[in-house]
């Protein structure tokens, strides 16, 4: 498995639940339909900051997707939601699971 971790802040008058609404639309109307595609998980902090967390099954497929974001559906308004200058990612490569 392997994850996209992505740190940001909200754009000023974005609210929390705007966020959750535009990110809902991108996942049904783009992301569910990416190879490889698991789950997308949104968390937030007592700092006001948000990470998301996506999961793939593989690194290829999220490179791929990654390449096919110029074609999310309403765009605009998903990137209108992070402050400019917030975002950073890393990238997780399962190697182990203990349950």
């Amino acid at each position: 498995m392997y994850k996209d971790i992505i740190h940001y802040e909200l754009a000023e008058n974005i609210s929390q639940e705007h966020l959750l609404q535009v990110a809902k639309q991108v996942c049904n109307s783009w992301m569910k339909n990416q190879p490889g595609f698991i789950q997308w998980e949104i968390h937030s902090n007592k700092k006001g900051t948000f990470t998301d967390i996506v999961y793939w099954q593989n690194e290829q497929d999220a490179k791929n997707a990654e390449k096919d974001m110029a074609n999310i559906p309403n765009a605009n308004d998903w990137y209108g939601c992070y402050k400019e200058g917030s975002i950073s990612s890393c990238n997780l490569k399962q190697i182990a699971e203990f349950v």
